[in-house]
């Protein structure tokens, strides 16, 4: 392999997310606490030229990948064209991370609304990545270096989750928390996994028995895996566990994002690629601002570039 070809391999793709939101702000502070040699920032030159003026930075940008203008948007709102532009940029860091031109994608946040308004058809970007990857078992780790945990569902209402705790859910998210865990460094990684419901098998419809299951079949693997544990009670043995597989949405990000204080970030296990981004959303509240905080950004940024030096998430 020549040397350019070394170098494309280390390179990081970001992108822009939604113009309207805080992503191209997070996006240049972060890159004043990282190397920024091997960053290639995909998204609209505009929009980073003017972002770049309105925080009063006077570095140059790294190397871009321009999408082109976005055309008329306000900040903080929800807007077709900026939905449309969001999407181009995720459209196009997925294509270069499928094509190995970038090794690794940190995706900035979008707004979901404004990219349905683009003809985006996924629950999320998430979605989207194993799709265009090929792939149909994968999971979403809100990781920190305290507390890393993965949800067997995502971005389901409360009224569906039970139907989708099954035996082979579990069990699949287990094997790959066990994986990502090995790959950043832990030899003997200790897993916990929730309960659904309250007190665990007191209130159970059966769900706890599909989790114990998987979490025997996990053992049988070599994997080093314990529960169904009641969530309420897990915390204060959380020190005695690598990583952690909760069952929906808040019963993981509620910890996640308090453990994390504001250094959380979401990664994508299962696609064959490495993937991060923030642990928080478009922020359209004090997007424009300048006041939003970079630390989600800059360690989903550093993280992948610890991934990268590693090895693949598979």
């Amino acid at each position: 392999m020549d040397q350019q070809s070394k170098t494309k391999n280390q390179l990081v793709g970001i992108t822009m997310g939604d113009p309207a939101g805080i992503g191209p702000e997070i996006i240049l502070k972060a890159l004043r606490g990282t190397k920024r040699k091997n960053i290639v920032l995909i998204g609209s030159l505009a929009v980073f030229e003017e972002e770049k003026k309105r925080l009063r930075i006077n570095t140059d940008l790294p190397q871009i990948i321009d999408t082109g203008s976005v055309g008329k948007y306000q900040m903080g709102r929800v807007e077709k064209n900026s939905g449309v532009a969001a999407l181009k940029a995720l459209e196009l860091g997925v294509t270069l991370l499928k094509e190995e031109k970038i090794a690794a994608l940190v995706t900035a946040p979008v707004a979901k609304e404004a990219l349905r308004l683009a003809g985006f058809s996924y629950p999320g970007q998430t979605e989207l990545l194993a799709a265009r990857l090929g792939v149909r078992r994968y999971a979403m780790l809100a990781w920190s270096p305290n507390f890393k945990v993965v949800f067997v569902t995502i971005h389901l209402p409360i009224a569906q989750v039970s139907r989708h705790i099954t035996t082979a859910a579990v069990r699949e998210k287990i094997y790959l928390l066990d994986k990502f865990l090995r790959l950043e460094g832990s030899r003997h990684p200790k897993i916990a996994v929730f309960a659904l419901n309250p007190h665990s098998e007191e209130f159970s419809l059966g769900e706890e028995k599909k989790i114990a299951q998987a979490v025997t079949w996990a053992r049988k693997q070599g994997i080093i895996a314990d529960g169904p544990f009641p969530a309420d009670s897990l915390f204060a043995r959380g020190k005695e566990f690598d990583g952690f597989v909760a069952m929906y949405h808040d019963q993981a990000m509620i910890p996640a994002k308090i453990l994390s204080k504001g250094k959380g970030v979401n990664v994508t296990l299962g696609l064959g690629k490495i993937r991060t981004s923030p642990l928080h959303g478009v922020a359209f509240d004090i997007a424009g601002k300048g006041i939003a905080s970079a630390s989600s950004m800059l360690a989903a940024i550093k993280l992948a570039q610890h991934l990268i030096r590693g090895s693949t998430i598979t």
